[in-house]
């Protein structure tokens, strides 16, 4: 029985050519798609999931309560991991975890900026990150001991044996030897804290001082805690407000700062501050794809039960012979489900073939190093996605032709009127709802980041070059500040020499690169006030074209100006100064310091957040003096701002290569572009964008293809009706918009549901921009003529060539 359903279904779909190939490429474009996003979304649900005990595991989020709102961060003091070992027995094991970036020396005496985790001994008892070489029982235990992967053991040592050798980091002023105790399986490709040596954290004292370290209010990193049980998740929290009194003693404010237990399943789709250079995705946007992925999907389905219902004609005289001889109901059913699934699995393997071909442009889209791995998992999904397409696409039609009488089928008096048309139009109509709403969602993400792109920041982008320079760890922030910046300035004051250049400056932070530092103090009524530091020397205000609304600039002198500084309108604002210049912040904290000029408000950030109070400055004491508060993403390494006064970038790039190699030999040289890295900011919503449009493109192709069909077997039922009119003086135009006024109520009925939809649904996209743009009504309007003339265009080819046709040969036969 099984073997005929096959060979019916096979003989079936090659006698209907057209209706299956439509169907077939349908059916495979949206399966491409869907496949690759399917894989795609259950790759990033999947992070963290090889992790034993996975529901023991949790990352410490910070809350504090800063100018009365309460904020929250996944970064927390380095003090904490041994508080919450000593305060809390429920721990099995708790580490933190530090991200630092130093100089290494390679066993080919070059060198390279070498990223490293500072963690506790019980990482490895956390995480399961395999050790191929080495004692699990002493690592990461000697202060001078370091563990790294198989990758950089064959990057420093080759083929040799890398335990017991040394690799050479630069800690604080000298170079310091680490001997290699143990190699890890390099970390998989769903985790999401990637790492390549691993350095015990009682070396964070080369890189703050004892009373940072001691701080509760200075955060590093972040901490992992491992539970003895899932359960005692709640006991910790309602010991917390106990825990925070005891150990912040007269400092503690009941609510002002705690902390809780987040899942580290959680981790991967963490988007709050803190999070310590970790992998991380917006759970949103695999949320979106899959959507993407669903509706595409949709559509094709759709194609294939449309096409089934309009050739319900002719399958329906099929259906009562095959009645009359015996078939049952089953296995009618069993036969149109049969060719189905035959449709769907061979456009599987054409959509398996598609998402091969489209994975390096969709990885290159999306800055990811996907594999497409066919396991039990994939397995699972693929065969999900064919099962279903065949229950969405078959189910209705076999149902339907399965359940005609065959009496009323052979007399002719058969009336399929819903099937053929209530249905039919219902599920073209939504169809065309479906590619409407991708396109205007396309029209708006499109505006409003075009919007992003066009708005004014408050500073300049083009011709600035931005050059990383070295760092100078040192357990003092002040000295590796001074120290750092007193080398850079050696470096600002030879290029600013060359004619090529215009101007230089050096910064801590740079647009959207979350290096502001965030501090805060304790203002007069007892509230915390908060706000961005950036130091700064040089002509930086000049560098980035910032204009300066009162007052003057900072002496680029140095030396001078040591203890004054520059604010932002919104800094005055907060707190209702009509002329900040010459005022102090107010307290008896600061030392001795002035205010000597405000700046037009710029982003310092990102447009996805509002404008905040910043400060600039250019000597870090008279800061460090009045904050309470600190809390830094970044390392503090400064950066040289180069303005070019000639067009062409290579030239100013070699300028800068050729001085750097005078006096950083050997060390490496990384330059970025100001405008590249405005752009970067916005990344994730371009790539979505560029998904949704290319989704929204197969989706008008499945849609055409299947309206196109659907004209044709229309026409083709109606052709001795278009005789007829023929005869009696009907013109073409006339036929053709006949057909044309059907198709033009579908269209304008998707149009009319899809456009307030996708406003609706996009409101939340765009309310994560600080800067909001939509598009005019007169984009949406040509949109709908747009879709109006393409449906039209499509219904006149088809029905054009019927309503030229010669009325004898569609009207002899009666």
């Amino acid at each position: 029985m099984l073997k005929n359903y096959f060979k019916i279904a096979i003989r079936n779909l090659f006698k209907h050519k057209l209706h299956t190939g439509i169907n077939l490429i349908g059916l495979s474009l949206g399966l491409g798609v869907g496949i690759l996003i399917f894989f795609f979304v259950q790759f990033e649900l999947s992070f963290d999931s090889f992790h034993e005990d996975q529901d023991r595991i949790f990352r410490v989020k910070t809350h504090e309560r800063i100018d009365g709102e309460m904020r929250e961060t996944y970064a927390s003091p380095v003090i904490l991991a041994a508080a919450f070992r000593d305060e809390f027995p429920q721990i099995e094991a708790i580490s933190g975890v530090t991200g630092a970036d130093v100089q290494a020396i390679l066993p080919d005496q070059s060198s390279q900026n070498q990223r490293l985790r500072l963690v506790d001994a019980d990482f490895l008892k956390i995480l399961n990150f395999p050790l191929l070489k080495g004692d699990i029982s002493n690592q990461l235990q000697d202060k001078f001991s370091v563990v790294i992967t198989e990758e950089v053991g064959e990057k420093y040592f080759g083929n040799e044996n890398p335990i017991g050798k040394s690799i050479q980091l630069k800690m604080g002023e000298d170079f310091v030897d680490y001997q290699v105790t143990g190699v890890l399986q390099n970390p998989p490709a769903n985790s999401s804290i990637p790492f390549e040596i691993l350095m015990p954290i009682a070396n964070m004292d080369f890189f703050a001082d004892e009373e940072s370290l001691a701080s509760w209010y200075n955060v590093w990193g972040f901490n992992l805690v491992k539970l003895q049980s899932s359960e005692q998740v709640e006991s910790i929290h309602q010991s917390m407000e106990a825990f925070m009194k005891k150990s912040l003693g007269e400092e503690y404010e009941e609510g002002g700062l705690y902390f809780s237990l987040s899942p580290i399943s959680e981790m991967h789709f963490s988007q709050g501050a803190g999070n310590g250079g970790i992998e991380t995705t917006q759970a949103s946007l695999l949320w979106i794809l899959a959507g993407i992925a669903f509706l595409v999907l949709l559509i094709a389905c759709i194609n294939f039960t449309t096409m089934a219902i309009g050739r319900a004609t002719s399958r329906a005289k099929e259906v009562g012979v095959r009645k009359t001889m015996g078939a049952s109901f089953a296995q009618l059913i069993g036969q149109f489900l049969t060719e189905a699934f035959l449709t769907t699995l061979m456009a599987s393997i054409i959509g398996l073939v598609l998402a091969e071909l489209l994975l390096p442009t969709f990885n290159d889209l999306f800055q990811k190093e996907l594999d497409i791995v066919y396991g039990p998992v994939q397995f699972s999904i693929l065969l999900g996605l064919i099962l279903i397409i065949t229950g969405l696409a078959g189910a209705y039609p076999a149902f339907f032709l399965s359940g005609l009488r065959p009496i009323k089928v052979l007399k002719g008096n058969l009336s399929i009127h819903f099937g053929k048309q209530g249905l039919r139009k219902g599920l073209v109509t939504f169809q065309f709802f479906i590619s409407f709403l991708l396109i205007a969602a396309t029209l708006i993400m499109v505006n409003q980041m075009n919007a992003i792109r066009n708005y004014d920041l408050g500073f300049a982008q083009d011709q600035i070059l931005i050059v990383d320079m070295p760092d100078y760890p040192s357990k003092s922030f002040l000295t590796s500040l001074k120290e750092s910046y007193r080398t850079a300035e050696t470096f600002r004051q030879t290029l600013a020499a060359r004619a090529e250049v215009a101007s230089t400056a050096i910064s801590v932070a740079t647009y959207g690169d979350d290096a502001y530092w965030q501090v805060g103090y304790p203002k007069e009524d007892g509230t915390l006030f908060s706000f961005k530091v950036n130091f700064v020397a040089g002509d930086y205000l000049k560098t980035l074209g910032m204009e300066l609304v009162e007052g003057r600039d900072l002496n680029p002198t140095i030396g001078a100006d040591s203890s004054s500084f520059l604010i932002n309108e919104a800094f005055a604002q907060a707190f209702d100064w009509d002329d900040p210049t010459g005022e102090m912040i107010p307290g008896t904290r600061f030392d001795p310091h002035q205010i000597v000029g405000v700046v037009k408000d710029f982003h310092h950030a990102s447009l996805y957040q509002p404008i905040e109070p910043v400060l600039i400055a250019k000597s870090p004491e008279a800061v460090f003096s009045g904050i309470s508060n600190l809390m830094i993403n970044s390392t503090t390494n400064p950066k040289l701002l180069v303005q070019s006064a000639v067009g062409d970038l290579n030239q100013i790039k070699g300028v800068i290569e050729e001085e750097w190699n005078k006096m950083y030999a050997g060390l490496p040289l990384n330059i970025t572009f100001m405008d590249e890295t405005v752009q970067e900011q916005y990344q994730a919503d371009e790539r979505l964008g560029k998904m949704v449009f290319i989704a929204s493109c197969i989706a008008i192709l499945i849609a055409s293809m299947g309206l196109l069909a659907m004209v044709a077997l229309s026409i083709a039922g109606r052709t001795k009706e278009i005789g007829i009119r023929k005869v009696l003086g009907a013109s073409g135009w006339s036929i053709s918009w006949m057909f044309g006024k059907e198709y033009l109520v579908i269209t304008a009925l998707g149009l009319l549901v899809a456009l307030p939809f996708s406003l609706y649904l996009m409101q939340g996209w765009v309310s994560q921009f600080a800067i909001k743009a939509w598009p005019s009504w007169l984009s949406f309007g040509l949109l709908s003529l747009g879709g109006i003339a393409f449906t039209l265009l499509i219904v006149y080819v088809q029905s054009l060539k019927a309503s030229l046709s010669n009325p004898v040969n569609t009207l002899k036969d009666e």
